[in-house]
């Protein structure tokens, strides 16, 4: 494993994991990713997975599946234009030993811009000319037709915004899916609304591989343990937690590897029963 860039397998796929980057949380954000809890049970929490309360290392990981008839990248990430410290993988890639033109397919598991606008340049070219990005038909209407960014409050007005006009200039590339559709052989989305209106997972297969792209489902290994907190921004709470509880519960009855964008990287490992309960055990 090299900084920001780890090789595995799920059956005969080669598999890459390439940090974008990540963002520092502060401690007035930090609660945010916890709703649910209370200031007592987020501090015990805390303590207990080792994690300090004043700040967190917010990491973003994008998922390379090489098939080896098709290259396909688990969203983009957020790129440079968006942040500073993100727009890390095309360097990934490249360690790695793949280019941005080697990537036919991209799917955006949803329309947050630190998982689409990795897709353009800042003079506004495609970062990676020979792809076809893929996406939930229902989450692209929803954020370019329906999505009004100055009724989502005016401190998102311009992230809203930055996201519509990176979709709308990624237009040419995109392919429309249903939830349940094949992607590749081997690949099928699976509908997991409510952290967005249409966000989607990924299960892999291979031989007797298994791998599950959770995305935003979950941003960190506690909320395997607490399925009822959640992060602020989730659209439809309720929905997203039994959307999290659906692919945990798979997760254990496949005996699959998880792969998680916001996980501490790689964002790879098993969940395992605990109790009534799981718990997050880390790939090794």
């Amino acid at each position: 494993m090299t900084d920001g860039v780890y090789m595995f397998s799920v059956g005969d796929f080669k598999c890459v994991s390439i940090s974008d980057g990540s963002q520092l949380i502060d401690a007035q954000m930090l609660p945010t990713f916890f709703v649910g809890s209370t200031n007592d049970e987020l501090a015990r929490t805390l303590r207990w997975h080792g994690l300090s309360p004043d700040y967190l290392d917010l990491q973003s990981n994008c998922l390379l599946i090489d098939t080896g008839d098709e290259r396909i990248l688990v969203d983009s990430g957020g790129g440079s234009v968006y942040h500073a410290v993100l727009g890390k993988v095309v360097p990934g890639l490249a360690a790695a030993g793949y280019q941005p033109g080697d990537i036919d397919t991209i799917v955006l598991t949803h329309g947050h811009l630190d998982h689409v606008c990795g897709g353009l340049d800042k003079d506004g070219a495609f970062v990676f000319p020979n792809a076809r990005q893929i996406m939930a038909r229902g989450e692209w209407e929803y954020w370019t037709e329906e999505t009004d960014a100055a009724a989502m409050g005016a401190a998102l007005v311009a992230d809203v915004q930055f996201t519509q006009d990176c979709l709308r200039a990624l237009r040419s590339q995109m392919t429309l899916i249903e939830p349940g559709d094949e992607i590749a052989p081997g690949i099928r989305s699976i509908a997991t609304p409510g952290h967005t209106r249409d966000h989607m997972s990924l299960a892999v297969t291979s031989g007797a591989g298994r791998l599950i792209c959770v995305a935003d489902t979950m941003d960190l290994p506690i909320h395997i343990e607490r399925t009822t907190w959640h992060p602020a921004w989730d659209q439809a709470p309720e929905q997203a937690m039994t959307s999290r509880r659906m692919l945990l519960r798979r997760a254990v009855e496949e005996d699959a590897l998880i792969h998680a964008f916001h996980f501490p990287f790689p964002g790879l490992g098993y969940v395992r029963e605990d109790g009534d309960g799981w718990r997050f055990e880390p790939y090794e």
